[in-house]
This record gives structure tokens, C-alpha cells and sequence, in this order.
């Protein structure tokens, strides 16, 4: 159930009505459970059986740690992660490691007669798979105390706004948030953060989409400028698609009552890839942190090592968005750029350094080139990509451009561009720009909340568009 769509329209304003109608807390904890469950299994409904199997598992599992320790609570832990880890590997990554090992053995002769797996994924299983892990390592590490309601840990399992595309809620954030009753109220910056969300997706996303999708599905036959304009298209596209779920997800949140973290803060503005990673999923980098780079030493030790705790992490990281090389490549070049940055910082005194303008535009550039694998899984279309991207043919001709009468959607898209570079330095000059709006008097506000509505409806895509995260 897409957000955008007709469906969730009719969906949220049963739920909130239910919400509001029904007393009691518990009771409306109930209401947002069962709703969670149904916006899950909306896609699929077998795959609600995962969430559940999670949700028992954990559940249990922190209740038991309470009164274990030592060894125990040690495999306790190690039963959390063999659980979630085990679903997330079979479903995600179990067809990638068969594809790899079958292309091992050809190399030794090995044909086996059995086929390849065909393994549907989970819609959301990466993102609630690393949630119910920070609860069971939490609990494990003292810093929590184990939750004593199944009702409260399923809801922080499954709260529906962020449960297929984030933000990824650690327990410290949502659990204590059960404890105070909640009520639906139409908050005005939710619903400012809601059509945001939809501007961002519907109206610049899905619109540079149709010129991004016809040049890179066959990039061999368009010359660099074509390229670098479909990459820097893809470069706004993925954010703005990304964050526009995110705004969404934490308007619908609010308008319930509840809190989610931030996890994008206009990350093209970094200019250097720490801060990248500061302001661009900040859920998911935070995560990375705190349970994977800081366990394996973060910079703790020498120099080397932690130049390998740094580009390991960023390899895992890419590996946690999809199963393909691909993603290993995007990875990599993240987790090499921090090591490199971090070797220019220890060498270069600060008063030698590049100034910080220059450095945004060098960095933003480089994060142009790291959309490339990530966005075209074949080697070989990579490959071409690159070459126009750094190889400049100089081809500056425009004609054949667009899609039907030419050159239309390549000024469509550079038009939506320019409107999201505006608005991205707008956002940076003032803050969030939905923050000030809200502070704004009832009429310049409803006139801003009109446009934007009138904007999204024009732009409306005559069929319902995923959000690009939905398959990681």
C-alpha cells in the first residue's frame, strides 16, 4: 500500500477515526497493530508470518535475558541474530550466493542439474529485521530494560507509517513512546512534512524519472551530456524519492502522536563523506555505527585497522541495500572515500585545506558517480556510464533527447532540477522550509499548504509509482 495511492487514502482515515472513537490505550494500541498488520500484508499476507516469527522470538528472548547472564545472555543473543539474520539471508541474499557459487564451479567444470532460486523478497525485511536487532543487542548491552507487553513490542515491530522503508526505529526511540497515551491531532507541520513528502516524490521524483529511465536503460547510445544529465537527474531523483517517503512517514506518525527520528538533513550540502553520512540515512548509518563499526573497533586502534573497520562497514552497509556486486562496488567507493578523507585530514594542515564551497561541489560530484552502480546493476552498462561520465565525448547535440516530441522530457526534467536545486538552497538558507511555514499565521499558510496540494495534483503520474526503496 503506496502512500500516493487511493488505497492508503481510504486506509489512514479509517485508522484514525478508529484511533479517535475508540477509548482507552491499550485499546488504541490494538487499533494501530491491527492496522500495521493489515498495511503489511496488503502485498503479500504469507509474509506476515516473518514479522510475527520475529516478534515472538525477540520478544522472549529479551524477557529471558532479564534473568540470565554470562554465557547465557551470550547465546540468547546469538539466537536473536541466527533468527533475524537467518530470515534476512535466506530471503535476500540466499539466490546471490547460489548465482556466485554456481559461477565457481563452471570455472572447475561443476554443472549441477538443480536450478536457481527464485526467492521472493520481504517487502521491509531489511529495515525491521535491523529494528528488532537493536532491541535484542540493547537488552543484551544493559542499556535497555526488556519490554514487558507483547502488544507494545509487536506495535514497535510493525508501527506501519515506517515499517517497509524507515526510518529504522531503535526500541531507545519508539518503546518509551507506549508508555504515554497517544491521541490523533492534525498537526499543522505533520501535514506540511505529508505534502513535502508527496512534492518531493510525485511531483520531482517521478517527473525526472522519465527522462533518468530512458537514457540509462540504454546508455551506450547517448552521448555524455545525455549521461551526465541522467545521472545528476537520479542524483536528485533518489533523494528526493527516499526522503519524500521519510517526510511522509514521520507526518503520518505525528499526526498520531508519535515521534520518528529524522533521517535525511539536506546531505547535499556535505562536503566531505563523514558528514555525508551525518545527513543521508541517518537511521541507517547511525545503526552501522553503533552496531557494527564501533563493535569492531571503530578508531580505537591503529591507523590501518581503523581504515578496515571503516571500509568493511560501508561494504556490509552496501550490501544491506540489495544482493549484487553492485552494491558491494557503491559500498566500497563509500568506505574508501572515508578511509582516503580520513588520511587527508591526519596530513593536511587545516589552513591548507580545499575551502569548504569548492569541496561541497568536488564531494557532490564523486556522489554523482557513486549513483552509477547503484542504479545500473550491470557490469557492463556501469562500465559505459563511466567512460561518458569521466571520458567526455564533447557531443553536445540535444536533438533526440526526450520522449516523444523531442527534447520535451529533457526540459521537463531540467526544469524540475532547477525548481529542487531552489528549493535545496532555500532549505539551507532558512532551515526546513516546512518549519517555516508552520510557524507562519492560518492564511499564508493554507495559501502555501493550496499550492502545493494544486502542485502534487497536476503532476499526479497516471499510474502508481513504488518508492525506489522498497526493494532493499
Amino acid at each position: 500500500m503506496l502512500f500516493q495511492t487511493l488505497p492508503f487514502a481510504i486506509f489512514f482515515p479509517t485508522v484514525a477515526a478508529a484511533y479517535t472513537i475508540i477509548r482507552g490505550w491499550n485499546r488504541r494500541k490494538v487499533v494501530l497493530l491491527i492496522a500495521s498488520y493489515i498495511f503489511y500484508m496488503w502485498w503479500n499476507p504469507a509474509f506476515i508470518l516473518l514479522i510475527l516469527a520475529s516478534t515472538i522470538v525477540d520478544f522472549t528472548i529479551g524477557r529471558k535475558m532479564a534473568v540470565s547472564n554470562g554465557q547465557v545472555r551470550k547465546r540468547l543473543l546469538l539466537a536473536s541474530l541466527f533468527v533475524n539474520l537467518g530470515f534476512l539471508g535466506f530471503f535476500k541474499y540466499a539466490g546471490f550466493f547460489q548465482e556466485n557459487l554456481l559461477r565457481f564451479g563452471s570455472v572447475f567444470g561443476f554443472e549441477p542439474s538443480w536450478t536457481q532460486l527464485n526467492v521472493i523478497l520481504p517487502i521491509g525485511i531489511s529495515f525491521y529485521t535491523f529494528q528488532t536487532l537493536s532491541y535484542s543487542i540493547d537488552v543484551y548491552r544493559g542499556k535497555l530494560e526488556p519490554v514487558q507487553s507483547p502488544l507494545d513490542f509487536a506495535l514497535f515491530v510493525s508501527f506501519f507509517p515506517q515499517l517497509v522503508a524507515g526510518p529504522i526505529v531503535r526500541a531507545t526511540e519508539f518503546l518509551p513512546q507506549l508508555e504515554e497515551p497517544k491521541a490523533f491531532s492534525l498537526r499543522r507541520d505533520a501535514l506540511l512534512l505529508i505534502l513535502r513528502g508527496l512534492v518531493k516524490k510525485v511531483v520531482i521524483a517521478d517527473g525526472i524519472a522519465q527522462y533518468v529511465d530512458v537514457i540509462l536503460s540504454q546508455p551506450s547510445t547517448w552521448p555524455s551530456v545525455a549521461i551526465w544529465l541522467a545521472m545528476i537527474g537520479f542524483y536528485i531523483q533518489i533523494y528526493c524519492d527516499f526522503s519524500g517517503y521519510s517526510d511522509m512517514a514521520i507526518g503520518f506518525a505525528r499526526l498520531l502522536g508519535f515521534e520518528l527520528p529524522l533521517n535525511f538533513d539536506r546531505p547535499y550540502f556535505s562536503a566531505e563523506p563523514s558528514e555525508f553520512w551525518q545527513r543521508w540515512h541517518i537511521s541507517l548509518s547511525g545503526w552501522l555505527r553503533d552496531y557494527l563499526y564501533i563493535p569492531l573497533g571503530g578508531n580505537r586502534g591503529s591507523t590501518l585497522l581503523t581504515y578496515r573497520n571503516l571500509i568493511l562497514t560501508m561494504l556490509l552497509g552496501g550490501l544491506w541495500h540489495g544482493a549484487g556486486w553492485n552494491f558491494v562496488l557503491w559500498g566500497a567507493m563509500h568506505g574508501g572515500a572515508l578511509a582516503i578523507h580520513r588520511a587527508y585530514r591526519q596530513v593536511v594542515p587545516s589552513t591548507f585545506r580545499v575551502p569548504r564551497f569548492a569541496s561541497i561541489i568536488f564531494f557532490q560530484v564523486f556522489i554523482v558517480l557513486t549513483w552509477v552502480p547503484f542504479r545500473l546493476p550491470n557490469v557492463a552498462d556501469s562500465t559505459v556510464v563511466f567512460e561518458k561520465l569521466l571520458l567526455f565525448d564533447f557531443n553536445l547535440s540535444t536533438s533526440n533527447l526526450g520522449l516523444g516530441d523531442p527534447s520535451l522530457a529533457l526540459f521537463t526534467s531540467l526544469g524540475l532540477m532547477a525548481a529542487f536545486g531552489v528549493l535545496h538552497i532555500a532549505a539551507q538558507r532558512w532551515g526546513g522550509l516546512d518549519d517555516l511555514l508552520a510557524r507562519r499565521s492560518t492564511g499564508p499558510l493554507g495559501l502555501a499548504g493550496v499550492v502545493m496540494a494544486v502542485i502534487v495534483v497536476i503532476f499526479w503520474p497516471t499510474s502508481d509509482v513504488p518508492f525506489l526503496y522498497f526493494q532493499f
